[in-house]
């Protein structure tokens, strides 16, 4: 019983990871509808952010939500520059091959400027565990999950109850409605985009403790973002949430019961047979024309 609700714990954990880079993505596709092959690479750099802050002396902490906002600087230089420019109102199928350039030329700047090599990120968490109710849980996946928790219900709650909100929802149901009913689309857009990459950037900047800093740590974390979004339905913010928590827990599950080796492959198993049964994923809904 005591293995049974560590994993448990362990598999919440991780979903809520997971969400925190899924929602992102599901942002930007909801509303762009772009399927943003460089979330990865923003993922990077706000490890590298993070990275660069502390040697400037700036505490972890504090680091966090700045290399958010380094992010979303940048993320708003490239939206206005190329994503604009070259991907709205043209569909899915253009954006792969773009964002995947986007995210080749941050990553080959990266390692230009950088280097290559993994470079670890200090946490005042360390690698520390604490026990609650007598279960382990390392301090700083623990801060992750609570960091997760807060900003995925506050942008909940901002989404729901806010204007500008609303409008990200209008725009991503009925772009052209929404621009007649006089709502400013290219600033919705812009800041769907932003809030999109941001996510990404706070992710990376909590993950990194764990996993370090290098060049390429975002593609193995946007292919798990990515099967979570469609496994969830894409566009749906609830749905990535969801998929994230069955992703987590499921992940957990056959670790501990089956084999490590064979994890990665469940994600896909899971989207396959949730494809076959709800062609949406398990919230989304059937996609219209909606440029």
């Amino acid at each position: 019983m005591d293995l049974f609700v560590q994993t448990v714990i362990n598999g919440l954990i991780l979903g809520s990871g997971y969400a925190l880079v899924a929602v992102g993505l599901t942002i930007i596709f909801g509303t762009l509808h772009i399927v943003n092959f460089a979330h990865g690479a923003f993922f990077a750099l706000g490890a590298y952010a993070v990275l660069t802050l502390q040697n400037f002396g700036v505490p972890y902490l504090l680091a966090i939500p700045l290399a958010a906002i380094v992010v979303a600087v940048i993320g708003y230089a490239l939206e206005l520059s190329i994503v604009r420019r070259a991907l709205y109102d043209r569909g899915e199928h253009g954006s792969i091959i773009i964002t995947f350039a986007i995210s080749q030329a941050i990553v080959s700047a990266i390692i230009l400027v950088i280097g290559p090599d993994p470079i670890p990120v200090k946490s005042p968490f360390g690698q520390t565990a604490m026990s609650v109710f007598s279960y382990f849980i390392s301090a700083q996946r623990l801060f992750i999950a609570g960091t997760a928790l807060v900003v995925l219900v506050g942008f909940g709650l901002w989404l729901r109850n806010s204007t500008k909100g609303q409008q990200i929802l209008a725009v991503s149901q009925n772009a052209k409605g929404a621009l007649y009913s006089g709502i400013n689309v290219p600033l919705i857009r812009s800041l769907s985009f932003i809030l999109g990459v941001a996510a990404a950037g706070l992710a990376g900047s909590l993950l990194a403790p764990l996993i370090s800093a290098f060049p390429t740590m975002g593609d193995a974390n946007v292919t798990i973002a990515f099967t979570v979004v469609i496994l969830g339905g894409l566009g749906s913010i609830g749905g990535a949430l969801l998929g994230a928590l069955v992703i987590g827990l499921s992940n957990a599950f056959f670790e501990t019961y089956v084999s490590v080796s064979w994890t990665p492959a469940l994600g896909w198993i899971l989207v396959i047979l949730v494809l076959l049964l709800w062609p949406q994923g398990l919230l989304g809904k059937a996609q219209l024309n909606r440029h």
